[in-house]
């Protein structure tokens, strides 16, 4: 007589099952997807509105999905590329008509690079424009291929709902500019899913006859009436990303011993005086320190050095937090061809480290170093920071599994 068949294990209540879902690292949103396809009873609590509400709430830090970078082709042309870092395809990825800002002015082509199993859903279109920023889920974008002197023709797209705004004609008045997005609605936001609200795009522009800046609102749809202040001989650095600190964006300035400060409050220009460094033509990033200032990173003699600023008026000093030694971190290929930093993910502490046409992460709390991708000339880095659920509609059918995607 056969044994009696062996009981079913009790199922785990949803309070429980949802506890442990929430848990899963924001990074991999393809663990959410696979966990999704084991029962309709589990893909609608993941596609839920509560169920990604909590998921960001218990996070907090939007992870990085992806980063823009600018590079040299094998023919010797500048292009962009978007690495992913996650299970996300953004339809631009590949777009081959719109320029990343934070890379040189020229002919240049932007590439999007995704840092896991990420793809941008216009992966395929990457190389047609240009990331110049990215915050709060939003990428700024250039169109290439501007002739010098003409109008600069700027978009805000969600690489989320691959929705793209394009925003009217900015005259071109000054030789060298820059320019940062964020969410307008500064303190009054959270900014775990804000990516659809209202943004504030802040424009600069330098030569040496002075600089001026405007901000382009969503809400009034229409550019504001530039304000201008008289030259210092110094000019906007294009490959400098800004950061944002408190109320106030920070831009990087060619000379390197200044940078830019704007109040989004009183609409007030400054300037703050950067640390000392051991050359003049280093590459530095502007970044965001632990507890909410402006840092500054650099490299030299392969070591990674950080600063940090305590807020305060423009004369406020700079303190040395840390010195970072490559050699013991790089390849010794890497090492031998004299680093870079080329970029900084707002948030998470990680910078981006180029040599040997060789581009890597380093986390800065675990000095854990990742290899992303390879390619000439790498510069302008712009991470893609934001929370994502792949859409699972159809999956909780009978339909199977759907492409595309949600933010979590």
């Amino acid at each position: 007589m056969a044994p009696p068949p062996s009981p079913q294990p009790p199922e785990l209540m949803e309070e429980l099952v949802e506890e442990i879902l929430l848990r899963f690292p924001p990074h991999e949103p393809a663990l959410l997807v696979r966990a999704a396809l084991v029962c309709k009873h589990w893909c609608r609590l993941i596609s839920g509105p509560g169920f990604r509400r909590r998921f960001r709430e218990l996070h907090r830090t939007p992870p990085m999905l992806g980063f823009h970078y600018r590079g040299i082709s094998d023919d010797g042309r500048n292009v962009g590329r978007f690495v992913p870092t996650a299970a996300f395809r953004s339809p631009r990825a590949e777009s081959r008509s719109w320029r990343a800002l934070g890379a040189r002015h020229g002919r240049n082509v932007g590439r999007f690079v995704p840092t896991a199993a990420f793809r941008s859903p216009r992966a395929a279109e990457s190389r047609s424009w240009r990331a110049l920023d990215a915050r709060h889920g939003r990428v700024l974008l250039r169109c290439p291929g501007e002739p010098f002197g003409t109008d600069i023709v700027l978009a805000v797209w969600d690489p989320i709902t691959d929705e793209k705004r394009k925003l009217p004609l900015l005259p071109r008045n000054r030789s060298r500019w820059g320019a940062a997005i964020l969410c307008s609605a500064a303190g009054a936001c959270d900014h775990l899913d804000c990516h659809r609200g209202p943004f504030l795009l802040v424009f600069v522009g330098s030569n040496l006859g002075g600089t001026c800046i405007c901000t382009y609102s969503s809400d009034a749809a229409a550019w504001s009436q530039a304000i201008s202040t008289p030259g210092t001989g110094d000019c906007v650095d294009p490959l400098m990303r800004s950061a944002l600190i408190g109320n106030a964006l920070y831009f990087g300035l060619v000379k390197k011993t200044e940078a830019l400060r704007y109040d989004l409050e009183s609409r007030q220009m400054s300037w703050v005086q950067l640390p000392p460094t051991y050359h003049n033509f280093e590459l530095r990033v502007l970044t965001t320190t632990e507890d909410d200032g402006l840092g500054l990173v650099t490299a030299h003699s392969n070591k990674i050095y950080m600063w940090s600023r305590k807020a305060g008026p423009p004369n406020t000093g700079w303190t040395q937090d840390r010195v970072i030694e490559l050699e013991r971190l790089l390849p010794i290929d890497a090492v031998l061809a004299s680093p870079d930093v080329v970029g900084f993910a707002e948030g998470i502490g990680v910078i981006f480290v180029t040599a040997n046409n060789v581009l890597f992460t380093i986390d800065l709390k675990t000095c854990k170093v990742k290899k992303v991708c390879e390619g000439r000339g790498i510069r302008g880095v712009v991470p893609y920071m934001s929370f994502y659920t792949p859409a699972l509609g159809a999956a909780c059918t009978d339909e199977g599994p759907s492409a595309g995607g949600s933010s979590a």
